[in-house]
């Protein structure tokens, strides 16, 4: 199959300055994405997406592709849909399907890449989406609103007898997305029932997001080695 990855790589951060090229144990943290992608070995183009000249000076420096975004989709109010859908349609011959690949997931490696690929091709006859999943830190039935008057009303759980282990909840940990260009552009975004999930650990699942997930992502880099 033919197929490319895509990685969004915006200049700026509010969080985190500069976030998608901030230094992680010696590489910006972008890289980390390309090389993934990269190792696979099973791309035909890997596309970092980009409103700065600096980062796509970096993207190429680790051997990817640039496309750089025009002025309305690199503000804040840039969707990745829009984002999406402008690298899409700039995009000569048929793909496939493609993995969009977020540069704040540096511990997902060329294994998960390569994974989420093989287990998306054997069942694209029944799928059009793949997304990675984690375990979520806490099940639903432990996640709900609180009442206007403060009470915890939509706790209607039995706690007394809680036990963790008999739930299970996923939530996606912004790792890999894959989908088929036509069908992602007629739906806009990656999930619902033919939506295949693919199952990653906590530690990989690391999604750096502000200070707090980047001195973890450092500590278990640091383990990795």
């Amino acid at each position: 199959m033919k197929k490319i990855a895509i990685i969004p790589a915006r200049s700026g951060s509010k969080g985190l300055k500069d976030k998608n090229i901030i230094e992680l144990c010696g590489k910006p943290l972008m890289a980390y994405s390309i090389e993934a992608a990269l190792k696979s070995e099973c791309f035909d183009r890997v596309i970092v997406s980009t409103d700065s000249e600096g980062y796509g000076g970096i993207a190429e420096k680790f051997g990817a592709e640039v496309m750089y975004r025009g002025e309305a989709l690199s503000s804040d109010t840039a969707t990745t849909y829009m984002v999406l859908e402008d690298i899409l349609g700039h995009t000569e011959g048929d793909i496939d399907y493609f993995v969009l690949l977020q540069p704040t997931s540096p511990m997902r490696t060329e294994r998960h890449v390569l994974e989420a690929a093989e287990l998306f091709e054997k069942n694209s006859d029944k799928f059009d989406f793949l997304v990675s999943v984690k375990e979520a830190e806490h099940p639903s039935v432990l996640v709900k609103p609180i009442g206007e008057d403060m009470s915890l009303r939509y706790f209607d759980t039995d706690f007394s007898s809680y036990r963790r282990q008999g739930y299970k909840d996923y939530s996606p940990n912004g790792a890999i997305f894959i989908a088929k260009p036509d069908r992602y552009l007629e739906r806009k975004h990656f999930f619902g029932e033919k939506t295949l999930a693919y199952i990653m650990s906590r530690e990989d699942s690391v999604d750096i997001d502000d200070r707090i997930d980047y001195e973890l992502a450092k500590i278990l880099m640091k383990e990795r080695g």
